[in-house]
């Protein structure tokens, strides 16, 4: 009976540390872009639909604006759970995720030609407990 409870107890324990590992969703290939990077690789009235494919993938979310022109989104979402995740006792009342949230948003011409483009890089955090 004490074995089974010891058992038990490591289990939960080794759940509730592996459950504060960093986790990211979206397009991972923005996850390391800038402003600085990005002016790089985007040229405004040159670069095309196939080239910014073949560097970020196929988009998210797409789009026309009122002009008729093509919009494609990338998203990107980083989050890691704070110290007060790996303090046993603590960890099961309250629980602060931090991280943060990438968006490219690229506007192409009736030519596929880069238009103009936007990128945000914003920091997010969540509290939940009681």
């Amino acid at each position: 009976m004490k074995r089974k409870f010891l058992l038990s107890f490591i289990l939960v324990l080794s759940l509730m540390f592996l459950s504060g590992c960093a986790d990211g969703m979206g397009n991972s290939r923005i996850s390391n872009q800038s402003n600085q990077t990005l002016s790089r690789k985007i040229i405004k009235g040159k670069t095309t639909e196939s080239q910014i494919k073949q560097m970020f993938g196929e988009p998210e979310k797409t789009t026309f604006n009122g002009r008729g022109d093509l919009m494609w989104e990338y998203k990107y979402q980083h989050a890691h759970d704070t110290v007060a995740a790996y303090i046993p006792v603590v960890n099961l009342f309250s629980k602060d995720i931090k991280g943060h949230n990438k968006t490219l948003v690229i506007l192409f011409n009736k030519k596929g030609i880069v238009k103009n483009y936007a990128f945000s890089n914003s920091a997010n955090s969540i509290s939940v407990g009681f």
